[in-house]
């Protein structure tokens, strides 16, 4: 049996709470199906900074984070949200950050950088909004796109929100807002319908080259 602790570093509160459960389901398929033994895999450790390097950059306050607990996890996923310019967001944002795990501390990091917002993969899967918003609307009804076309959608944030508007929520859970549903999103989306998204698929990629390089995976 083999173990595999994992954490993120992620850009605000929401984003750990639809990632930490798709990264940790997305880890377990991969070793349930590839892994050349058992595989323990962790829950997904949240990390932040220490209050005193807020304004440090961004590689900086990655590493810092890091160390606080780097005995705990082998593999750090790093996030940040594309903006439709994942390229030099990836560059600008993770890859610094990426850089100085490797080089200070001998650790593996992988980015996590959706093309616009994190946003584009809760609505990729409507059978997931339906069940975690309990509705029976249709994607039309809900105006979700196809979930190809969900990491091109202008503005996910606000399909989603519309989505959940249109599930027609009750009065308490309306006032509560879509926070509370993030976590349940993150363990209910297909992993197939996600696999289709270009960024997703770069981000299993390279996770699967992490899990060889830790002699996880054959």
């Amino acid at each position: 049996m083999q173990y595999l602790g994992l954490a993120l570093y992620a850009e605000g509160p929401t984003d750990y709470y639809f990632l930490r459960p798709l990264l940790l389901r997305l880890c377990e398929d991969l070793c349930t199906r590839e892994a050349q033994e058992p595989v323990d895999v962790s829950e997904v450790l949240s990390l932040d900074h220490p209050l005193q390097i807020q304004d440090s950059p961004r590689a900086q306050r990655i590493l810092e984070a890091a160390k606080m607990s780097q005995d705990a996890w082998q593999i750090l996923f790093v996030h940040a949200d594309g903006s439709n310019d994942p390229e030099r967001i990836r560059k600008e944002q993770v890859t610094p950050g990426l850089e100085l795990l490797r080089d200070s501390i001998n650790s593996i990091g992988i980015a996590v950088v959706p093309i616009r917002e994190t946003e584009a993969w809760m609505i990729a899967d409507g059978d997931a909004i339906r069940q975690v918003f309990g509705t029976n609307k249709s994607n039309a009804m809900l105006s979700l796109p196809a979930h190809r076309a969900a990491e091109k959608a202008a503005d996910p944030k606000a399909i989603l929100q519309a989505a959940f508007k249109a599930a027609q929520p009750l009065e308490r859970q309306r006032k509560r807002g879509l926070s509370p549903y993030l976590n349940a999103l993150g363990e209910q989306v297909a992993l197939d319908c996600l696999r289709e998204l270009s960024a997703f698929a770069e981000l299993e990629k390279d996770l699967r080259t992490a899990l060889k390089r830790l002699k996880v995976l054959h």
